[in-house]
């Protein structure tokens, strides 16, 4: 899926994501409002009782502020409410020494490039602070230039050595292509862009039939730094933005969003069964990938997704989540992952209704992942009336037990 820099939905014109409805992984531009496909209601049985389950994503929009976690990087993410409020206040458009007041509260939640970038800005306010953050990052903009050429040029040499023995033709049209990139970097006007360049590079190998070798060379290209992953990258990029971008770029990373379990061009549903929570980095990273190739990427995610969904379990326990979520998105995600990422929801609380309904097969109840019925539940066939018969029988055994008894005592006084 494409997806267009992020930081142009925090530029004018200005978009109010206290309501978000962005898909980021599927696309970059924003739904004001519900379609109708999210907001019917459909009645499911539960608990005894009728449960009304909201399809649309507002159910966890109301649980960004409580500090989930990411499915999968584990880092705690920010609510974008938060982010907004930022915004509207205007307070990152002054000097870098009040904008970096407010965004240091957010520190932890950052990736780890804008965890730097915010450790360079901030030592550098102790020097300028009365300048705003774009021109701090103008002025130690050749700084960090200089390593990123290196780099980059770098990488285009192990490209141009690896390109030595094939076709005369391919090997001029990759020359040619470096030299142009060369030049734009050299031109210092931020012209050069990574995403541009491997599409090129991999146009010139569409029809080349060593794909291993095409599969290196592409690999090369895509080590090129980038914004989200170099911190010289991240500097020279940026400088050019406005302060509050760069503010709400050096956050937004790290915003709460709504993952698509199954993606929607895999006829993945709107609807909360297939939704799940994720940081926009990890959530855009991932675009509309297996959720097998992101758990190869990233085997963390084995132990940061157990440890979200054990706190979506809370939240359903204390009646602030469907408990029909947790069990439709456990089983989601198995699928999702081709049985890999198997959660386990045993601390579930269910009805026996809900019991006898969802996990009456013999391989679920063979898991150990079932969640456990209350003890409510477990009690109540103790309670129900007794039939005649029954009642009957308990007499005829407590007669039993009295003649044996005094059987025992006859035989124990004559002795």
């Amino acid at each position: 899926m494409k997806i267009l820099p992020l930081i142009n939905n925090f530029i004018i014109p200005r978009v109010n994501i206290s309501n978000n409805q962005y898909d980021y992984s599927e696309q970059r531009l924003s739904l004001l409002k519900h379609s109708e496909a999210d907001t019917f209601q459909k009645s499911i049985p539960f608990s005894g009782r009728t449960e009304v389950i909201n399809p649309s994503r507002a159910p966890l929009e109301k649980l960004y502020k409580h500090n989930l976690t990411c499915l999968c990087c584990g880092r705690v993410m920010i609510d974008p409410k938060k982010i907004n409020q930022l915004q509207e206040s205007g307070v990152l458009k002054q000097n870098s020494e009040v904008a970096l007041k407010y965004l240091e509260k957010y520190r932890n939640n950052m990736h780890s490039v804008e965890q730097e970038v915010f450790d360079i800005l901030k030592e550098q306010s102790k020097l300028y602070p009365y300048l705003n953050i774009q021109q701090i990052l103008n002025i130690i903009k050749p700084e960090y230039e200089k390593p990123l050429i290196l780099t980059q040029f770098g990488i285009f040499k192990m490209i141009q050595k690896a390109c030595e023995n094939m076709d005369p033709k391919i090997k001029r049209e990759v020359d040619d292509l470096i030299e142009e990139e060369k030049q734009l970097i050299l031109a210092g006007n931020n012209q050069f862009r990574r995403k541009r360049f491997v599409r090129k590079f991999e146009q010139i190998f569409d029809d080349s039939s060593n794909s291993a070798v095409k599969e290196h060379l592409i690999r090369l290209a895509n080590k090129l730094p980038t914004a989200y992953e170099d911190k010289n990258a991240f500097i020279i990029k940026y400088s050019s933005y406005p302060s509050e971008a760069i503010g709400i770029r050096l956050l937004s990373y790290s915003m709460c969003t709504i993952e698509h379990v199954l993606p929607k061009n895999r006829n993945g549903e709107n609807h909360i069964f297939n939704y799940i929570p994720e940081c926009m980095r990890c959530n855009s990273f991932r675009q509309d990938r297996r959720m097998i190739q992101q758990l190869e990427e990233h085997p963390e995610m084995f132990s940061n997704a157990q440890i979200l969904l054990d706190r979506l379990i809370d939240f359903a326990n204390k009646g602030k989540l469907s408990k029909l979520y947790i069990i439709n998105i456990q089983k989601r995600v198995k699928e999702e992952s081709e049985g890999l990422l198997d959660l386990d929801i045993s601390k579930l609380t269910v009805s026996e209704k809900i019991r006898r309904q969802y996990f009456s097969s013999p391989e679920t109840n063979a898991t150990n992942s079932q969640p456990h019925t209350s003890r409510a539940e477990n009690s109540a066939p103790d309670r129900r009336k007794k039939t005649k018969k029954e009642i009957k029988r308990e007499r005829i055994k407590e007669q039993h037990k009295r003649k044996n008894l005094v059987r025992k005592d006859n035989n124990r006084i004559k002795k």
